[in-house]
């Protein structure tokens, strides 16, 4: 039933428009890439390098720094029906004038998340819309580096000399990174 209700909130030709969505996926993002990716579907999951703990030895393993999420950028048709074949995938929802919609990402901002959080790959945190209230931090912009040109907030951080940096996506949330202090310039 509700592929059907999804179905019919959108025109035909937005159904077979490529667009990114963030689907949920239980722990299992490998395997939802995996589906996708064999399906011809185009996907991205930030990962970063952490330390844990396997079988008493400490070792490096690479996570997704958004746990249970994969985005996938293809029709909306092509998606459904990948979902309705794999019940472990289902759609991430946002909340837009008191209804539940299908949380789909802009491509300028998709592409600068993926952008940003390559960038960050190994000095990344990443803190979920509700989590960061960014009018606490100074509104800066980063002048040369490897993010010249990104505007974002600065979180102080104290006996550092680098300076927390977070990026905000409308839709998706924040990324945090270090930035040299000699790129931060404050926006007036």
């Amino acid at each position: 039933m509700e592929a059907s209700t999804e179905t019919k909130t959108l025109t035909p030709s937005l159904q077979d428009e490529p667009k990114w969505f963030a689907l949920k996926v239980s722990r299992k993002e490998a395997l939802a890439i995996k589906v996708m990716e064999d399906a011809g579907v185009r996907t991205y999951c930030p990962m970063a390098a952490t330390d844990t703990t396997i079988h008493g030895k400490k070792m490096i393993v690479e996570r997704p720094i958004i746990p249970n999420t994969v985005f996938v950028f293809a029709p909306f048709r092509k998606v459904n029906a990948l979902k309705n074949q794999h019940p472990f995938i289902t759609y991430c929802y946002k909340k837009l004038d008191g209804k539940f919609k299908i949380l789909q990402v802009p491509t300028r901002e998709m592409e600068r998340f993926i952008d940003s959080s390559t960038k960050m790959k190994n000095d990344i945190t990443y803190f979920s819309p509700d989590e960061v209230e960014l009018k606490q931090g100074d509104r800066v912009k980063i002048v040369g580096g490897l993010f010249d040109g990104y505007e974002g907030t600065l979180l102080k951080a104290k006996g550092r000399a680098k300076r927390m940096f977070l990026i905000n996506f409308e839709m998706l949330g924040a990324l945090g990174t270090h930035i040299e202090p000699q790129y931060i310039r404050v926006i007036k």
